[in-house]
């Protein structure tokens, strides 16, 4: 980690060079990197933004840990959005062959929006990991410039390797090196420490944030780093998501392995299992990274992280979690899985079934007997709000057993080890961010991401939705830049009785504090489902 001098030296660097040239450029430790500007309709404040910034050897060897990049061959333009990871995620069956075509191993690129405006001091620094079920996702679905511009603060996003590519489950491969879709997290942390004071931002005040996996990813960052003596974060922020307790195991992995390499003609015929395993993983290494992608999507393989005790632990962890002592925002949405809709294709809700939701629950919680004890819980849902369809009942289970109620224990436990801890419910439904064809899924999972970022369509925006938006990046962002201080809430006591940020509820402009114990009611018959050895996602 930089000290003060070298931090005010790279800055100065930084902005020396800057000035020399009409881009914005910056002087990395593995060489200069040259951007471009911009400002919003909205801000007078000028952005600059450094796209597609090699942080590792990119394409890095298929299936193994990321390589640190120690030199550029030249200047880089980073003017361009940085290409997609491979994505396999079979639900997305709108994707366009394009998309598909554009996906490259070649993906190990982050983004850097700062402020073109000198500071005195160097700037707190967000660090973004984005979602998408550890499958699919890309950095560049956020952009930074309205965090950058109106909260003054310096944002990073970043791509890494998911799915098979991210998550292979090779039995060759040692157990700590197969996740290396998380090792590539690590790897971009490392380059911030680095090279972040280059862009004006400070390496010893980074916050890292993300949504769905990507908070889950960072929950194991918390969970994982611990006893690190030098973190390269002082904050985290989880946004529907973490890796704590699971109710659903995911721990197809290594059949999913076995498939791939069927499917692949790969299997070998040697005697020794050694031997075997190594020229499967050989044979796989070669094969065509489209071919693969499409396997993963006709045949739906799922490539979970392992438990390796160093990016991942098993859950559920007994008693405290033993996470970074370092101060936590963390919350859900109020209808995360009506999202189910358009991720499945269900458009007529109330054509939902009996025999249909049993059938769902079970693709859901990944069996048959786990979907059967479960459906009860359902029932009891719709007995509660009897106004719901079984499809509604269905997602109200889903949002509280796998956002709301997760939120509740991680915080619990947080406050325990005496972790300054604030919690969050998002409950704002925005007419013009929900998905196309589907008008009333309220606050579904995703529904914050527009409103933090502030990349909301200003088409069609509402008033309620323009005050939102500007409370929840403002909290997020003083949160980061003094995370003692908190968001602009009180702290959580841990209590079940206790209060929590409700934001955008019943119309609301911004805040209301409520009763967790309004929304946490069915928390403790839920309990028993937390059972699982491997986060969910």
């Amino acid at each position: 980690m930089f000290g003060k001098s070298s931090t005010v030296l790279w800055a100065l660097l930084g902005s020396v060079t800057a000035a020399s040239s009409h881009a914005p450029t910056a002087v990395l430790r593995p060489g200069r990197v040259i951007g471009t500007t911009t400002v919003l309709p909205s801000s007078t404040a000028t952005v600059n933004k450094f796209l597609s910034i090699p942080y590792a050897v990119t394409p890095p060897k298929r299936f193994m840990p990321p390589e640190r990049l120690v030199r550029y061959d030249g200047p880089v333009n980073a003017t361009q959005p940085p290409p997609l990871a491979i994505l396999a995620d079979p639900r997305k069956a709108h994707e366009t062959a394009a998309q598909v075509a554009a996906e490259r191993e070649d993906c190990l690129y982050l983004n850097v929006y700062a402020p073109a405006q000198p500071s005195c001091k160097a700037r707190a620094v967000m660090f973004w990991i984005h979602g998408g079920d550890l499958m699919s996702g890309t950095s560049s679905a956020f952009d930074g410039t309205s965090f950058a511009a109106n909260q003054d603060v310096v944002v990073v996003t970043i791509n890494y390797r998911v799915n098979a590519f991210g998550f292979s489950n090779a039995p060759n491969l040692p157990l700590e090196s197969r996740n290396v879709g998380f090792l590539d997290q690590r790897m971009a942390l490392a380059w911030v420490q680095d090279n972040i004071a280059a862009f004006g931002g400070d390496p010893r005040k980074v916050t890292i944030f993300g949504e769905s996996s990507g908070a889950s990813s960072i929950d194991r960052l918390l969970t994982t780093m611990g006893d690190v003596d030098r973190l390269p974060f002082r904050a985290a922020i989880l946004q529907s998501g973490q890796a704590t307790v699971s109710p659903f195991p995911n721990d197809a992995g290594p059949a999913s392995w076995q498939t791939l390499v069927s499917s692949l003609n790969c299997t070998s015929s040697a005697a020794d299992a050694t031997a075997r395993e190594r020229e499967e993983f050989e044979c796989v290494q070669k094969a065509d990274a489209l071919t693969i992608r499409g396997l993963l999507t006709s045949a739906s393989l799922d490539f979970g992280p392992v438990n390796d005790n160093a990016t991942q632990r098993a859950t559920p962890f007994s008693g405290a979690r033993h996470a970074a002592r370092v101060p936590l925002l963390i919350g859900s949405n109020g209808q995360e899985g009506m999202n189910l809709g358009p991720s499945y294709g269900i458009t007529d809700f109330s054509s939902v079934t009996g025999p249909v939701l049993d059938a769902f629950l079970g693709v859901i919680a990944g069996s048959a007997e786990l979907a059967a004890q479960i459906r009860p819980l359902v029932d009891e849902i719709q007995a509660t709000y009897p106004w719901f369809n079984l499809f509604q009942a269905g997602a109200q289970l889903y949002t509280e057993v796998l956002y709301q109620c997760p939120a509740k224990i991680v915080t619990e436990a947080s406050v325990t080890e005496k972790i300054p801890t604030w919690r969050y419910y998002f409950n704002a439904t925005i007419p013009n961010i929900q998905p196309v064809g589907y008008p009333t899924l309220g606050a579904f999972h995703g529904a914050d991401l527009d409103i933090v970022w502030g990349t909301y369509p200003t088409q069609g925006a509402t008033d309620q939705e323009v005050a939102v938006s500007a409370f929840m990046q403002t909290a997020w962002a003083t949160f980061a830049k003094d995370p003692t201080r908190g968001p602009g809430w009180k702290a959580s006591d841990g209590t079940s009785d206790g209060e929590l940020a409700c934001l955008g509820c019943e119309g609301s402009f911004g805040l209301q504090m409520i009763s967790a114990s309004g929304i946490d009611a069915r928390c403790s018959q839920y309990g028993p489902l937390f059972t699982a050895t491997t986060p969910c996602f």
